[in-house]
């Protein structure tokens, strides 16, 4: 072989060999990242958040099994036992979640969106197969199987979640650096407090948001732009912001966000995400007329709740409340800020900042604007979980911003106070995730006002348990 063909030997080889070895070892970082987070959402000891979710692994179950997402026959017909119902509730005489579809008839089905029973219907399938279903023996709503399987699915839900997360990191991080951050908003955010605690409709929402910021990066490292690449991008795009918003209406503002970026950046990638998404929802009436007789399924979503009183003072709880307050619960989010304006002329990506303010902005004026911005029954921000895959895309963006910076003093500063808050966050989220206390404190709320609950400094939620104890009643137990 000669001099000259051993050269090219080597230069084609080990480049190969080389991404080899990366891919390997991102497959590998990913694997242990998944384990590591699922070991611990599964072993998590806190009180199952089943709330607004529940009985949507019934319908998933009717579906799977029987084509069918009527669950008429699911809620007994007499009247004490639909009281014993959790979640019931006078009015309709029926639990929350259920909704008679037409009005008045004796057809009832799940009234949040079907996405995450759609999703999930696999899994609650393979559950069913193995002896645990989300119905009694007398086929009625099984709370307790409910609860069980909503936890084993979200875990693993969460858990792909933080891999997602790690995947999306390595565009523009080094392998150490993104399994650090995967690693942060695995346990230092409401991934673990939150959305692996049971099946919210945050949580498959999640995952597609992060989803299509990872296609927004893709995008971006499309040297020469093709026909074919913008299509493929466009309905990748497309589709994942159908199914977030399929899963919750609320990922609407980053569907918009995505669209307002791509109008100035990719117009043609816009194009495509338009008919792709088109595509689906073409298909989503299709299918709800056929099943229900109308464009879309049926809700028990209500008009009404945007009345936008007091915006200013819900605005500063919704960011600084004991119990809720966004920066109280993830105070990285003011260190990943700060780190955007001072590592500025070495952060890449920097269009991407657009859509992700775009979105979180009008995100928090709707919940500023939303009289029930408290959120009821949950721990910490829940509300703000709808918009975490941004706050991920500027954490990335900051850390890489600060990997490339030259001054070692500002490096230093700034990843300390990285470090920190983030300590704080696996602490705070920790106590959401596994303690009973914590999650008890939801009685305080119902007994003295959620407003006036969520705003007491003296018994702030993460400290049930600790420092106080709330009791049936909502009264206040001093442990010290």
């Amino acid at each position: 072989m000669t001099p000259l063909l051993v050269r090219l030997r080597v230069a084609v080889l080990r480049p190969s060999a080389a991404r080899l070895a990366r891919v390997v070892l991102d497959v590998a970082v990913a694997c242990v990242l998944f384990w590591s987070a699922h070991s611990v959402y599964r072993g998590s000891t806190g009180v199952p958040q089943v709330c607004d979710s529940a009985y949507s692994m019934a319908a998933a179950e009717r579906l799977a099994t029987t084509g069918s997402l009527e669950l008429t026959s699911a809620v007994p017909a007499d009247a004490a036992a639909r009281r014993a119902i959790p979640g019931w509730q006078a009015g309709g005489d029926l639990p929350y979640h259920v909704i008679r579809h037409p009005a008045n008839s004796e057809h009832l089905f799940y009234g949040y969106p079907l996405g995450s029973v759609v999703l999930s219907a696999p899994w609650v399938k393979h559950y069913s197969s193995r002896g645990l279903s989300a119905f009694d023996a007398d086929g009625h709503l099984s709370y307790a199987a409910e609860r069980e399987i909503q936890v084993r699915v979200a875990s693993r839900v969460a858990a792909g979640l933080v891999v997602l997360l790690y995947v999306v990191g390595r565009a523009v991080l080094p392998t150490w650096a993104a399994a650090l951050v995967a690693a942060a908003l695995a346990f230092g955010s409401p991934v673990w407090s939150t959305l692996a605690r049971a099946l919210w409709s945050h949580t498959w929402a999640v995952v597609w948001v992060t989803a299509a910021v990872g296609l927004l990066f893709a995008a971006r490292r499309v040297t020469r732009p093709t026909w074919r690449s913008d299509l493929l991008l466009g309905a990748g795009l497309g589709t994942c912001l159908f199914w977030a918003v399929f899963c919750r209406q609320h990922a609407v503002f980053s569907g918009l966000a995505v669209c307002a970026y791509l109008l100035l950046w990719h117009r043609r990638v816009l194009a495509f995400t338009i008919l792709g998404g088109g595509a689906w929802v073409t298909t989503l009436v299709a299918a709800s007329l056929s099943v229900f007789g109308t464009p879309t399924p049926p809700s028990v979503y209500t008009a009404g709740v945007i009345d936008g009183r007091d915006v200013a003072d819900r605005f500063f709880w919704l960011m600084c409340s004991p119990s809720r307050g966004l920066l109280v619960y993830c105070p990285f989010l003011l260190v990943v800020g700060a780190m955007l304006v001072s590592f500025r002329r070495t952060l890449p990506d920097r269009p991407l900042l657009v859509p992700a303010v775009l979105a979180v902005s009008a995100h928090t004026a709707l919940f500023s604007c939303y009289n029930g911005w408290h959120a009821g029954w949950s721990y910490g921000p829940r509300y703000f979980c709808d918009v975490l895959p941004w706050f991920a895309l500027t954490t990335i963006i900051a850390v890489r911003g600060l990997l490339a910076d030259t001054d070692r003093g500002r490096k230093t500063l700034a990843g300390s106070a990285f470090v920190a808050a983030f300590v704080w966050g696996v602490w705070v989220h920790g106590r959401g995730a596994n303690s009973i206390a914590a999650w008890m404190w939801n009685d305080r709320a119902t007994a003295v006002g959620d407003e006036s609950a969520v705003k007491e400094w003296r018994h702030p939620q993460f400290l049930a348990g600790v420092t106080f104890e709330v009791r049936p009643d909502g009264s206040v137990h001093d442990l010290r």
